[in-house]
């Protein structure tokens, strides 16, 4: 019998290797970095799952909508940035979002060199659907939580990113 393979994983064992198991508790269950990135990345596949039926957005472009959202019209080198991305890469994100009429560039007046980007209408509406997306997420991923142990949980990652925000900006 023939296993068809993911990677090294074989597949059939992918769900395990995909998952939490709570056999997995080791000294690096236990240290914020690797949960925090391993909650990240079960939180983008189950996003990207979702987002396949309810949007016509990649998780990517949806980040860029909700930064967009939040610093208004940015210029692309400071978008590329924020996505922590290259900015050739951010170029092409942009271009595709573009082509899709999801944002719209254009110069900037004050500075030949750099090009301004903005949210359409179209892309403001489909915003709400990815919050909504995003919420579905976090109410599988809170299941079993009291509304004051979310309230907690959120609170603490809030100071986690500032007081980490603080030391990147040192």
């Amino acid at each position: 019998m023939r296993r068809a393979f993911v990677g090294r994983v074989p597949a059939r064992s992918l769900s395990w290797f995909l998952g939490y198991s709570r056999a997995m508790e080791s000294e690096s269950e236990k240290r914020l970095g690797f949960l925090v990135t391993d909650v990240g990345r079960l939180c983008g596949k189950r996003f990207d799952d979702l987002a396949k039926s309810k949007l016509d957005l990649t998780r990517a472009q949806c980040r860029a909508l909700v930064y967009l959202a939040h610093h208004g019209e940015i210029n692309q080198a400071s978008l590329a940035e924020i996505l922590d991305v290259a900015p050739i890469s951010a170029g092409r994100l942009l271009d595709r979002m573009e082509e899709g009429g999801w944002i719209e560039r254009r110069p900037n007046p004050d500075d030949r060199r750099e090009r301004l980007v903005q949210m359409t209408g179209k892309a403001r509406k489909a915003l709400g659907q990815a919050r909504r997306v995003g919420d579905e997420i976090a109410g599988e991923a809170m299941r079993g939580f009291t509304p004051q142990e979310q309230e907690q949980l959120i609170t603490l990652l809030q100071r986690v990113r500032a007081n980490l925000g603080a030391a990147v900006e040192r």
